[in-house]
């Protein structure tokens, strides 16, 4: 009767998030729609359990039993992996790299999203504190933008004072691979020190892109993820990280 009770209760929590999420930010990526795909089965499962199964078969029984040890396996997964990405984005880079690269993320119009403004928050706080470190930034046009998210990101640097010379633009990359490797055409020397600035949950996977593309010397610089988005970034990224394991790119 709990598990019936609570798998409803999760359900309804899951698909109001959905909901919530979509009204504040939009259905920016396919993996939002998976919140209400779990809230949905969710509630199917705990009013199967609560009203179909009470009386079931034991055979029916040992099924459900099984299932809830798959589901229990892949909790303990997913808080394994969570912890990962959790430790990586709170670790301090070394001052003085010679190159910082600030991974790119969406920009409405010409406004830039609470998680891109975290990251180019946090970039130019570093680059203030080393003014020699050059910055790299990634991030091409997509749909409903205005301006590239590289250019958003200089627009901001640039009225924080920061010299147009100290900056490079790559202003073609869709992805988290494609932000890596343009963003090594433009510096060049893999050898040299290199800070990625990404939102915290999500330099666990950049970092480990870098490294398998061939940058030496790379470490991460993470920005904070704006509460709202919490659930649905660090669900999306384990994903990513599963995705990107089994297909050999970290």
């Amino acid at each position: 009767m709990i598990i019936g009770t609570a798998s409803i209760v999760l359900g309804i929590i899951c698909i109001l998030y959905f909901v919530g999420y979509c009204i504040w930010a939009g259905l920016q990526n396919s993996f939002t729609i998976v919140w209400a795909v779990l809230g949905i089965l969710l509630i199917l499962f705990g009013a199967a359990h609560k009203y179909f199964l009470a009386g079931a078969p034991p055979w029916l029984r040992r099924i459900e039993q099984a299932f809830l040890g798959i589901v229990l396996i892949c909790a303990v997964a997913f808080s394994i992996l969570l912890g990962f990405l959790v430790s990586e984005g709170r670790k301090a880079p070394a001052d003085h790299a010679d190159y910082i690269v600030v991974l790119g993320a969406h920009v409405y119009g010409e406004r830039m999203s609470a998680n891109l403004q975290y990251r180019v928050e946090t970039a130019c706080k570093y680059l203030k504190k080393n003014p020699r470190t050059k910055v790299v930034l990634s991030g091409g046009q997509g749909v409903g933008e205005d301006i590239s998210e590289a250019e958003a990101m200089r627009r901001y640097l640039e009225k924080q004072g920061i010299a147009a010379g100290r900056m490079l633009l790559d202003e073609t990359s869709v992805n988290t691979e494609e932000n890596i490797r343009n963003s090594a055409e433009l510096i060049g020397d893999m050898d040299k020190p290199v800070v990625i600035v990404s939102n915290d949950f999500h330099l666990f996977r950049a970092k480990r892109i870098a490294q398998k593309q061939g940058f030496r010397h790379v470490e991460g610089l993470g920005s904070r993820t704006h509460l709202y988005t919490v659930p649905n970034s660090y669900a999306r990224e384990i994903a990513a990280v599963i995705k990107y394991k089994i297909c050999g790119q970290i």
